[in-house]
């Protein structure tokens, strides 16, 4: 398989409360993931998200982004498989 373009994925907002970061980060994740393969793309495994945090002390939050790398593979394959890496598909082990 050729080499496929990387196209990043990601969103920004904020966090209230601390001690949500990572159950939040783990929702955003996961909410960028299936956007993803709704467009047909599936996640670079060989590439770990990117997550950027920092607290705003004027207004007690924590503002974020998060990002995901993936590439186009096309709106069925995109559920056939559970991501790209080494310049492979890797197939799902549950479709």
């Amino acid at each position: 398989m050729q080499n496929k373009k990387i196209k990043k994925f990601g969103m920004e907002g904020t966090i209230i409360d601390d001690a949500a970061i990572p159950r939040m980060r783990q929702k955003y994740e996961g909410t960028i993931l299936n956007a993803m393969r709704d467009s047909g793309y599936v996640p670079v495994l060989d590439l770990d998200p990117l997550f950027y945090i920092s607290y705003d002390e004027s207004n007690n939050r924590f503002n974020f982004e998060i990002y995901l790398h993936g590439v186009y593979v096309g709106k069925k394959r995109a559920t056939e498989y559970d991501g790209y890496a080494g310049q492979r598909l890797i197939p799902r082990s549950n479709p």
